[in-house]
């Protein structure tokens, strides 16, 4: 039986505004989720993630053809482009976003993160955080400054240190990884700070083991938003079938899968779809009933000619 992946953003209980935006993308043999954490406020936050989102979309169905670590590469540095550009309004000059991707194709699997939005791993093992948080607070964990059970209560606990729009040259954390199909299977868990801010590892480890990914994720949701939901909250649960393994874990023995899948249409799903790409896309439907109607027409008066 296909388990299905399933995503849920919320706004939260405080905040009048959801700022997150998450997508996944499916274009031929390659697969692409993104979940986006905007920052600025009235000043551009909600802008900011979606911005991201539009041009990860773009440039991955456009760059289907390319090596997965390059689309998810350049997906994201193309999101940071055009907030850079964007930011030089001043009504937007605080604009940025956090993006966590997880692009997949066969067995190979890209990671990428920049910000504090997070990549987990889970399997009959438990949880395991995938991506490291670039935060103040992380910084002085690493340092041995604080304690890692303290940083989630530390009034700085969520300045970032790296964000898509800050710099032209963003430093971003990509993971090159794979899975071994040896029978075990898991989930990649993306979500925002809104989340694991308020609910803990053993906590999101139970509900994944107990729930399919729809009930999970709404699970996962409702409890932020009972302690207090301050933040908007985003969870997309991603069921996968393997192990995902480093490529040097490897054995030496094993043959990495290569699926023929190719020649689709993409698979654009995703939270708060731009208004503008919802008309275009009626626009194109318009303009091909247009033409199957001219068809037709013509069809009938060449028959009536020959007759």
């Amino acid at each position: 039986m296909t388990i299905s992946p399933a995503a849920i953003s919320d706004r939260g209980v405080v905040r009048d505004l959801n700022e997150d935006r998450y997508a996944v993308i499916s274009v031929d043999d390659t697969t692409v989720w993104v979940v986006c954490d905007g920052m600025g406020g009235v000043a551009g936050g909600d802008l900011a993630a979606q911005l991201a989102v539009d041009a990860i979309r773009r440039t991955v169905i456009r760059d289907t053809g390319e090596e997965l670590l390059e689309i998810v590469k350049s997906s994201l540095l193309e999101a940071n482009r055009v907030i850079v550009l964007r930011r030089q309004n001043p009504a937007f000059v605080n604009m940025g976003t956090t993006a966590v991707a997880f692009g997949v194709r066969d067995d190979e699997v890209v990671i990428a993160n920049i910000g504090d939005s997070r990549a987990y791993w889970f399997s009959d093992t438990g949880l395991r955080q995938l991506t490291t948080d670039h935060t103040l607070v992380q910084t002085l964990v690493e340092h041995g400054e604080l304690k890692i059970e303290d940083a989630l209560n530390h009034p700085q606990a969520h300045v970032l240190t790296r964000c898509l729009g800050a710099s032209t040259s963003p430093d971003i954390d990509i993971l090159d990884m794979c899975l071994n199909f040896d029978g075990s299977s898991g989930s990649l868990l993306m979500c925002t700070d809104g989340l694991y801010s308020l609910v803990t590892d053993e906590e999101i480890s139970d509900i994944m083991s107990k729930n399919p990914p729809e009930t999970a994720c709404a699970r996962l949701i409702t409890l932020a938003k009972d302690r207090g939901g301050f933040d908007n909250i985003t969870a997309a649960i991603i069921p996968v079938e393997g192990r995902l393994v480093t490529t040097a874990s490897l054995p030496e023995n094993y043959k990495r899968r290569v699926k023929k899948n190719r020649n689709q249409m993409p698979i654009i799903i995703g939270g708060n779809i731009p208004f503008s790409l919802k008309v275009v896309w009626c626009g194109v439907l318009g303009i091909l009933g247009a033409l199957s109607s001219i068809l037709i027409q013509s069809s009938r008066l060449l028959s009536s000619i020959q007759y």
